[in-house]
C-alpha cells in the first residue's frame, strides 16, 4: 500500500480521486484502527459492518469523512452503487459486485485493488487518475 515514493497510500488518497458523486457507498468488510463513522469505536463498527445485510452504507461525504478518520486499514472492502437497490444482499454475499459502479479492496496492509464494473464519465476518469498517479496496470 504504497506509492513509488514510499507513501502510505490510504483510502482518503484513493477517494481523492473520485469526483463528488451521489452514489451509494457500502463497506461490506473491515479491519483497521482509526476513529469510526458516526463516532462508533472500531470494534463497533465492524461488528455493524458484518452484522447488516447490505453493509454498513454511506453517503459521499459520509464515506470521505470514514477515510479521513482511519489511522491504518488492514482489510477493506467497499463498494460504491448508483442506488441502494443494486446493493442487493444476496449477490453481496455471493461476491457478485455486477450492479456496483467501483470496487475497492484493501488486503492485509499489503495492497489495494481498484476494480470500475460500470463505466460511467466519472469512473473513467477516477481510473485514469489512479493510473496517472499510481503507474497502475488498467
Amino acid at each position: 500500500m504504497q506509492d513509488g515514493q514510499g507513501g502510505m497510500v490510504g483510502l482518503g488518497s484513493l477517494l481523492s480521486l473520485v469526483g463528488d458523486n451521489d452514489w451509494v457507498w457500502s463497506v461490506l468488510d473491515f479491519d483497521g484502527i482509526g476513529t469510526g463513522p458516526s463516532g462508533l469505536g472500531y470494534a463497533e463498527f465492524r461488528g455493524r459492518v458484518h452484522s447488516l445485510p447490505q453493509g454498513y452504507v454511506m453517503s459521499w461525504p459520509q464515506v470521505r469523512e470514514f477515510a479521513a478518520g482511519l489511522q491504518e486499514c488492514f482489510d477493506l472492502l467497499l463498494v460504491a452503487a448508483s442506488d441502494r437497490r443494486s446493493l442487493d444482499p444476496e449477490r453481496l454475499a455471493a461476491d457478485d459486485f455486477s450492479k456496483c459502479l467501483i470496487v475497492l479492496t484493501a488486503s492485509d496492509s499489503t495492497w489495494w485493488s481498484v476494480e470500475v464494473i460500470t463505466e460511467t464519465e466519472l469512473t473513467t476518469d477516477f481510473m485514469e487518475s489512479i493510473r496517472a498517479r499510481y503507474g497502475a496496470a488498467g
